[in-house]
């Protein structure tokens, strides 16, 4: 089978890009389907991720202009978009008309998923979502009575609903939102991200709690220094460990000054030999504002470490399930309540050690081989 990925740029660590680094790997390896990746703006930047030999990669190199939108007249930034898009269109279209392919997937939300499926080369096309969608604003504007001043935007929002329903499958991460999208697009259906990592237990007696994630709003790291202000006066010998980058980088580097915590929490680069990682702490931390799925915390639990999390819509709450972690889940986004739970577990080590158990527990139903069978399957069903 001849399956293509769409992805903008390969050059994070981020987990949907991992996430696509192990399903394409895995589809060539295992499955020996024949797998292309075919990028937009990746240029010289190198790749994140080591991929199978076996794949195949086309940079389009395609200039982006959003970092040149900013200042621009509406119109202006009407044209520049509509250029890229046409030139992004037409060298998709010469790539499947020319490549016969099986299986098209736009993937990450990329500028194609507006196109992908309207092209009629004969692959099937599927959109793949790995962000939680809040179907919120998109009910209200298809509900929203027509009208000259609202015209623009039903017109918007029907063609943007009708665009999708053209997909053959929509793939979204939780069955939260498998039941929300489903009110308003056609084929869609829950498939889980699959641990990505060769496990290394940890143990429960190390003093180090982790986090993990872009430097970024969404990830909510603020509140986590704010919280291990807290524990820190109680328990200054355990240490924070922040794995990742990204633009807020300077404004986490000051909040730690002005804590005086720069004895306490490490901010580190990222690592590829993210399991030897988990395997040095005993707590993990998930302070993010809002998930789809968050990958790293089903791994930091399939490596024994016991989570502290905030029960943001999606990801955690439906992780835990009715397993005895879900007592550590926190509610949004209360500092002091995280801080509380994250000093019950360093208080008692042996309880770390049995949630250890209950998190390895928890994080079977998401092995490799499991999930990749799921798409194997979606992926005949919907060939033939």
């Amino acid at each position: 089978m001849k399956i293509v990925y769409f992805f903008p740029n390969l050059k994070d660590s981020a987990g949907t890009e991992r996430m696509l680094n192990v399903k394409a790997n895995y589809l060539a390896d295992v499955f020996h389907h024949e797998v292309t990746i075919i990028t937009y703006r990746q240029f010289d930047d190198p790749i994140f991720f080591e991929f199978s030999e076996k794949l195949k990669f086309l940079h389009l190199n395609i200039p982006d202009p959003t970092s040149k939108l900013k200042g621009l007249g509406y119109w202006e930034k009407k044209k520049l978009y509509k250029s890229f898009m046409q030139t992004y269109r037409q060298k998709v279209e010469e790539y499947l008309y020319k490549n016969p392919t099986d299986i098209a997937i736009s993937m990450y939300f990329g500028a194609e998923h507006k196109f992908l499926p309207l092209i009629n080369d004969g692959s099937k096309k599927i959109l793949e979502y790995h962000f939680h969608f809040d179907i919120t604003p998109l009910s209200k504007k298809l509900k929203a009575k027509w009208s000259l001043r609202n015209l623009r935007m039903k017109m918007q929002t029907k063609l943007f609903q009708k665009t999708l329903n053209k997909y053959d499958r929509i793939i979204v991460l939780t069955q939260q939102d498998d039941e929300e999208w489903s009110n308003y697009f056609n084929n869609v259906i829950n498939i889980p991200n699959p641990i990505t990592i060769t496990p290394i237990k940890t143990d429960s007696s190390i003093e180090k709690v982790l986090a993990v994630g872009r430097f970024t709003y969404q990830k909510g790291f603020n509140y986590l220094i704010d919280a291990w202000a807290i524990v820190n006066n109680d328990f200054p010998d355990w240490k924070l460990d922040i794995y990742g980058s990204g633009e807020l980088e300077e404004d986490l580097i000051k909040q730690i000054k002005q804590l005086s915590l720069g004895n306490s929490i490490n901010l580190c680069e990222p690592r590829k030999d993210i399991n030897q990682v988990f395997s040095e702490h005993s707590i993990f931390a998930l302070s993010s504002r809002f998930e789809g799925f968050p990958l790293v915390l089903i791994e930091a639990l399939s490596c024994g470490l016991v989570p502290v999390a905030f029960e943001c819509k999606n990801g955690p709450k439906q992780m835990m399930g009715d397993s005895e972690l879900k007592k550590f889940l926190v509610r949004p986004f209360d500092v002091t309540e995280f801080a509380e739970k994250l000093k019950i577990l360093i208080l008692n080590k042996q309880l770390r050690t049995e949630m250890s158990e209950e998190a390895i527990k928890v994080s079977q139903r998401y092995q490799l081989d499991n999930i990749m069978m799921i798409w194997e399957d979606m992926f005949i069903k919907i060939r033939d």
